[in-house]
């Protein structure tokens, strides 16, 4: 029997991330104590300005590790497939194509020309374009073939999407401005680049209405599990709550990509970690697994910037190392290969 909420494991999660935020302010690509009191007494600028760039990075990574734990643990129950990610199944490469094509047209003197509170929206947009279009290949791919476990298809079919994009990504790499390549690079590596307090607000303004939709509809993602002939016996319209979530889900992609690019496989192993470790209410999973995928992308972001001092890593190599292990483990584990 799965319980609703445990009060318990709910701080114990809180705690922890707490913790990381500790450790994320305080180390950095900087060798610099932020909570000194000298520093604070002879260069009041320079402390103010290094908080500033450590506090909003820690709200991006744990934004963004929220949201990608969450669209793993939604794409997993509605497709009913263990292996599904936005990495994997091409998603994150649609919109990060997308998004990079933005970085071509931002050069265009009328587009340059506008302020951040426009352009960052604008890039989002293309990145939600990309997601949608992924999504819809994958749909119609998966309707065209017939008599296959979804255990294989869905990646096989993220492969061919991840290629077709890498491939234009090629092409854009070789039309952008050679001052363009170092940018679009940074981003395709998903890289948490210090960025102002405007794109964090656009970013959870337009979030709270699909979490808030995925958390509503919570009970019913366990419904979807056993079929759609399942989920309608229970009063459920099977194709329109899919529907509406992966509308949901390429919002919530969208901004992550367009803010930190592909950021491998933390929609993977978190959900993975939650349903291995607890045994409660999808309402209450979705939370936790939340919580933890913002704590798992906190601490990467801390090692990435303070491993390798003063040079910075992208983030997204610490989540491969994590996650590309954990995929293999799934597959031995799943089919005892």
């Amino acid at each position: 029997m799965k319980k609703n909420f445990s009060f318990k494991i709910f701080i114990i999660y809180i705690l922890i991330f707490l913790v990381s935020s500790f450790l994320s302010i305080n180390f950095g690509s900087t060798d610099i104590n932020i909570f000194s009191s000298h520093l604070i007494q002879t260069n009041n600028d320079l402390y103010f300005k290094i908080l500033e760039l450590r506090i909003n990075g820690l709200l991006q990574a744990a934004i963004i590790g929220a949201i990608l734990a969450l669209c793993g643990y939604i794409l997993q129950k509605l497709l009913r497939n263990p292996l599904a990610d936005p990495f994997i199944l091409g998603i994150s490469s649609g919109g990060s194509c997308f998004a990079s094509l933005f970085f071509i047209f931002n050069s265009l003197p009328i587009i340059s020309s506008l302020p951040l509170t426009i352009l960052f929206p604008i890039q989002s947009i293309f990145a939600f374009i990309g997601c949608m279009f992924s999504f819809i290949i994958l749909i119609l791919a998966r309707k065209n073939i017939k008599n296959l476990n979804d255990d294989y298809i869905f990646p096989v079919i993220g492969i061919i999407i991840n290629s077709f994009f890498s491939s234009i990504l090629m092409l854009i790499f070789s039309l952008a401005k050679p001052e363009q390549l170092s940018e679009i690079h940074n981003f395709l590596m998903g890289s948490l680049q210090p960025i102002s307090i405007y794109p964090l607000l656009f970013i959870v303004t337009l979030s709270i209405y699909p979490i808030y939709y995925i958390l509503k509809k919570s009970k019913f993602y366990d419904y979807m599990l056993f079929g759609d002939d399942f989920a309608k016996s229970m009063g459920i319209n099977p194709v329109k709550l899919r529907n509406s979530s992966i509308l949901m889900i390429c919002i919530l992609i969208s901004l992550a990509v367009s803010t930190s690019g592909i950021i491998a496989f933390i929609g993977l192993i978190i959900p993975h970690i939650i349903r291995k470790i607890h045994r409660f209410s999808s309402h209450f999973e979705i939370i936790i697994c939340m919580i933890l995928g913002a704590i798992v992308l906190v601490n990467a972001d801390t090692l990435s910037r303070s491993l390798f001092s003063p040079a910075q890593l992208s983030v997204g190599i610490f989540t491969a190392i994590l996650g590309a292990p954990m995929l293999s483990f799934i597959l031995l584990k799943r089919h005892k290969i």
